[in-house]
């Protein structure tokens, strides 16, 4: 068994590995929610965990859980995913990255404006906070999103796909 516990610094993700990170350990955490299988968030974990090392992962499993539990528990519509691995990603996914991209940039007001696009008002401060919170512990490890964000417009918003309340938490 090779240690994963430590990576150089020279190996940080690039731009999309990052992304990539993000929208992949969404996925397995909210389906998580979405099945009741604890099993999900043990792919997330074992992907962090490949893609960095055992030691930076471990703090971005907290903030990608929080982040995660927001965007399932306050999504507007319910939060939509593609499967796991999947290349593409669905206007919710992008949505999500953006929020995160916006305030590692320190675009707060963007941020603000993007996540009111996803989640219900009594949502939005917990759901901002948890998104601050996982930004913040990603720049913790040198992971950093790229300053592009893509908002898809309302109309290519996925329909509904369930209620919050249709979730396992």
């Amino acid at each position: 068994m090779t240690d994963m516990s430590f990576r150089p610094a020279s190996l940080a993700c690039a731009h999309d590995e990052t992304e990539h990170l993000v929208v992949e350990g969404l996925r397995r955490w909210i389906a998580g929610y979405q099945t009741g299988s604890i099993a999900c968030w043990e792919l997330a974990w074992n992907l962090y965990a490949a893609k960095l090392g055992v030691a930076r992962a471990r703090p971005l499993m907290a903030g990608l859980g929080c982040y995660a539990r927001a965007l399932n528990g306050y999504a507007k519509c319910g939060f939509c995913l593609l499967p796991y691995d999947c290349r593409r990603r669905c206007p919710h996914e992008d949505l999500a990255v953006g929020v995160v991209a916006a305030w590692q940039c320190g675009d707060r007001v963007a941020a603000s404006g993007i996540v009111e696009e996803l989640v219900v008002s009594p949502g939005l401060p917990a759901t901002l906070e948890a998104a601050a919170h996982f930004a913040d512990s990603l720049r913790r490890v040198d992971l950093t999103l790229p300053n592009v964000l893509r908002r898809p417009s309302v109309s290519s918003r996925p329909a509904r796909t369930h209620s919050p309340a249709e979730t396992r938490h």
